[in-house]
């Protein structure tokens, strides 16, 4: 146990030097420091997951810790070239049977009706097994498996599987859960971490505090259903998946769960607000937030410089593939942002929009913090994922947000209430509802960040 305090010590070290590196913008090496020897497990496909915890790992590479990663997101040359880090060893699952999850949401499929969430789980299981059946088969990992390896410490992710959780099993070592998002309900089982529904809005829900009796039952019941699904359908097969890669003799996966020694989570009380945690519970909330603005690119700076009447930032993330928008609701858009007196950058993964606008610059990828940054971008129109909706937050920008899936509807909430956002819904999006949503946000001096 007193080794155990002592990697968290460390590791929480580590966290906290990369929000400290925004200040004094310098790295170094410490020789003095003991250097660990850590496995960092990701096995979701979903990019924006991993980019959360990317800081972490590479961090700790920079401090001298020997690391070693397994996802579907190794380093790139460009990045190796830029900034090589000798002591981070990357282990990729990808193969040419599997891709990551990157402009893959169709929104022809995006319903909200009462059945939402559990479409959603069906996802999240979809996911899981997409993961589970064609990481754990790739030949690197075979190979790894069979390798005399120690480690001290281990990172992985809690979210829609526990497959992964056989690496802890195989290498014996003490490990720390990772969120990048709300704790999901059956990891607040696994930590014995009070998530009382009566007051403590359900991640799948977007609700807020104060609930009401109606919002109370529904959280209730949707705390139940997503326990109960996990607990006797994601593990049972989860636990099928694993015993064939790490062996007959594995434990039941929930039991490994339970040894995690802490977990460390992206989200912060000043938008998400406060909620009892365990003392091995640690909000870690925009760690993914560069340490400096970068420049931006020539056109695009100069795009941004010459608009002088504002621009509004448009992006629906990384997942979301933007040209599948039904014809009506994007026709909406298009008339919209065309006649606003203002220009628009708009991440859209098209070469072109269906039709020219002169306002508004398209790019398949923009460099979203340098963006956000610009004193000429004046709000941000996005879908309220974690990663947009915290650099939102944190250069101060009001916001529109449409929320799609996920845990989107339950951060949007959370910005309207703190009087940053505008939650625009899907189903109802037509010109009437986006210039209204637009107009608030640009012309009434309340939507701004009020922690």
């Amino acid at each position: 146990m007193q080794k155990m305090h002592h990697l968290l010590i460390f590791l929480l070290t580590a966290v906290l030097s990369t929000y400290s590196l925004a200040s004094n913008q310098t790295t170094f090496v410490n020789s003095t420091e003991p250097k660990l020897k850590i496995l960092g497990v990701f096995g979701h496909l979903g990019k924006s997951h991993f980019d959360v915890f990317k800081p972490l790992l590479e961090e700790l590479a920079r401090k001298g810790h020997e690391i070693t990663v397994i996802s579907f997101f190794p380093r790139t040359d460009s990045a190796k070239a830029k900034e090589p880090l000798p002591s981070y060893k990357d282990i990729s699952l990808v193969n040419s049977s599997v891709g990551v999850f990157v402009n893959v949401i169709d929104l022809q499929n995006i319903e909200h009706t009462w059945s939402r969430v559990l479409k959603e789980l069906t996802m999240l299981r979809y996911m899981a097994d997409h993961a589970c059946n064609t990481g754990l088969q790739n030949s690197a990992i075979k190979e790894f498996l069979q390798s005399d390896e120690v480690f001290d410490v281990i990172l992985t992710e809690n979210f829609n599987t526990d497959c992964y959780l056989g690496f802890i099993h195989r290498f014996k070592a003490p490990f720390i859960s990772l969120s990048s998002h709300q704790v999901m309900p059956w990891t607040n089982n696994d930590m014995a971490n009070s998530d009382d529904p009566s007051y403590i809005p359900v991640i799948f829900l977007g609700l807020t505090k104060p609930l009401n009796f109606i919002n109370r039952m529904a959280n209730v019941l949707c705390q139940l259903l997503t326990k109960m699904t996990y607990d006797y359908y994601f593990r049972y097969k989860d636990q099928v998946i694993a015993e064939q890669v790490f062996g007959s003799d594995l434990p039941k996966l929930n039991e490994i769960a339970q040894q995690s020694q802490a977990l460390l989570v992206n989200t912060h009380s000043s938008l998400h607000g406060s909620r009892p945690h365990l003392p091995n519970v640690v909000e870690i909330g925009g760690l993914h937030i560069p340490s400096r603005i970068n420049p931006l690119p020539k056109d695009i700076a100069e795009f941004l410089n010459n608009a002088h009447e504002g621009v509004l930032y448009f992006s629906l993330g990384s997942m979301i593939k933007m040209h599948t928008m039904p014809q009506k609701k994007l026709d909406a858009i298009l008339n919209v942002l065309g006649s606003i007196p203002r220009k628009v950058l708009w991440k859209y993964e098209a070469d072109e929009l269906p039709r020219k606008l002169d306002n508004v610059m398209v790019r398949k990828w923009l460099p979203q913090f340098d963006v956000l940054n610009h004193p000429n971008v004046k709000c941000y129109f996005g879908h309220g994922g974690l990663l947009g909706l915290s650099e939102g937050v944190y250069v101060g920008l009001p916001m529109v947000l449409m929320p799609m899936y996920g845990d989107q509807f339950h951060n949007s909430a959370a910005a309207k209430s703190r009087g940053a956002a505008v939650v625009l819904e899907f189903n109802n999006l037509n010109e009437q509802s986006l210039r209204h949503a637009l107009n608030e946000v640009f012309n009434n001096t309340r939507y701004v960040f009020l922690p």
